[in-house]
């Protein structure tokens, strides 16, 4: 299958050339696969195959035999192969740095005891009133948390509501949020390096961090906390790629391009 990998000494390696080989050059759609082979549904399968696809091949984490089987069966390494007797080789070295690690004594700190209060009269009543007064504030906050009002905010309620077009036209130079990788449903979304990571390469722009911004969402059937993704355009071209699992077309025009000379000789500036 694969020739000249007898120079590599650890499992993660391994594990990101043979991914390289068979085409998996991101994690997108090698989480997909893995979804498919282990019957995994839905948009929390697919990111928890992404964030571990992701760890195992950075070398942050270490796979369970049956995710590592599974692997074997995405990249087709064939039994009684030399290249089989190398991961399992490996795997094993790892399996046992990793619990030689794990059972490494913990530092404990000493335990300090703490005087106890002697008993006064009038403590159960105190403790009663105590609890009502909770429970009232327990219920009033409730409330308003249901009905969405704060008597705060936070930067998810300020965050740019950004919407996903599946084709993107863009001027040299242009900047703009393209796309938004949400986390759980309410909750705030990954850092910026890891969505950086899982995205794809392009020879017409850069991605940055936008930060927090809010999109829709159908999984979670409303609107929802994610990480911004810009694009700059740099150079012209058309491009079609994944974003975040969704499918983009981005096509980014020369300023030059955008005034357009009519048949009867006037000049129409192109909006893109």
């Amino acid at each position: 299958m694969v020739n000249n990998l007898e120079h590599i000494d650890t499992w993660h390696k391994l594990l990101d050339e043979l991914c390289h080989h068979c085409g998996f050059s991101d994690n997108m759609s090698l989480a997909a696969r893995y979804c498919e082979l282990t019957s995994g549904r839905g948009q929390k399968h697919f990111d928890a195959a992404l964030r571990n696809l992701n760890n195992w091949r950075a070398g942050r984490h270490l796979p369970r035999p049956r995710s590592a089987r599974v692997l074997l069966r995405l990249l087709a390494i064939e039994g009684g192969s030399g290249l089989m007797a190398q991961w399992d080789r490996l795997y094993e070295q790892a399996r046992a740095a990793d619990g030689a690690m794990k059972h490494d004594p913990d530092e404990t700190s000493p335990i300090v005891s703490e005087p106890k209060t002697k008993a006064v009269h009038g403590t159960a009543m105190l403790l009663a009133l105590a609890g009502a007064g909770l429970f009232s504030i327990g219920v009033a906050v409730g409330i308003a948390w249901d009905t969405e009002w704060r008597p705060w905010r936070t930067e998810v309620d300020d965050a740019p509501l950004i919407t996903y077009l599946p084709e993107v036209r863009l001027v040299v130079g242009q900047s703009r949020i393209i796309h938004g990788e949400r986390g759980d449903c309410g909750r705030l979304p990954r850092d910026w390096r890891d969505v950086w990571g899982n995205l794809p390469s392009s020879r017409i722009g850069d991605f940055s961090d936008a930060g927090i911004v809010r999109r829709y969402s159908m999984f979670c059937k409303g609107v929802t906390p994610a990480r911004g993704v810009r694009f700059t355009a740099k150079a012209p071209g058309t491009e079609e790629m994944y974003v975040v699992g969704d499918y983009m077309k981005i096509t980014v025009v020369d300023e030059a391009s955008l005034t357009i000379v009519t048949p009867e000789g006037n000049e129409v500036e192109f909006q893109p």
